[in-house]
């Protein structure tokens, strides 16, 4: 009996094709993971490490706050608005030359008094905040108005101005 070419060449390419099936069907199959040598160095994956937190550069947490007093500012116009009221009252009392003597002390008493009055009346506290930044370091911001803060408020800082967050 004749076998045709074409035969022949299917039959043989269709058990090469049951041959390849049944060697990738064994592999598959096994799911075993081969047994290490009994020297290989063991290899331990690292868990990720965390993303890294940043930091804010304008936070911070306010350490403390000192009040500082400053005198006020005199221009002058206290002492002579006091000189002119004192040498008035002073020209009232007595006369000759007792009105003289209480004329000038009027007018130094009254510049002495008008001086200290503006000198007063312009003087001010300021608040000294010093904060601990959470990048580091301290910042020490002198402001007029602390009453939003305490020691311990996180607060952030933006130039010479504290807002608690």
């Amino acid at each position: 009996m004749k076998l045709k070419k074409g035969f022949a060449l299917r039959t043989t390419g269709f058990a090469l094709m049951l041959a390849l099936a049944a060697c990738t069907q064994e592999q598959s199959s096994s799911t075993e993971t081969p047994a290490p040598e009994a020297n290989a160095p063991v290899t331990q994956v690292a868990p990720p490490a965390p993303a890294p937190v940043l930091a804010c550069v304008t936070c911070g947490t306010v350490r403390s706050i000192t009040p500082i007093t400053q005198a006020g500012a005199t221009t002058g116009a206290g002492a002579a608005i006091g000189a002119v009221a004192g040498g008035l009252a002073g020209n009232q009392v007595g006369g000759g030359s007792g009105n003289t003597i209480a004329t000038v002390a009027g007018v130094i008493g009254g510049a002495v008094l008008g001086n200290t009055i503006e000198r007063n009346r312009n003087a001010g506290t300021l608040y000294e905040v010093v904060i601990d930044m959470e990048t580091g370091g301290q910042q020490v911001i002198t402001v007029p108005d602390a009453s939003s803060i305490n020691p311990g408020t996180n607060v952030t800082v933006d130039g010479s101005n504290i807002y608690p967050r």
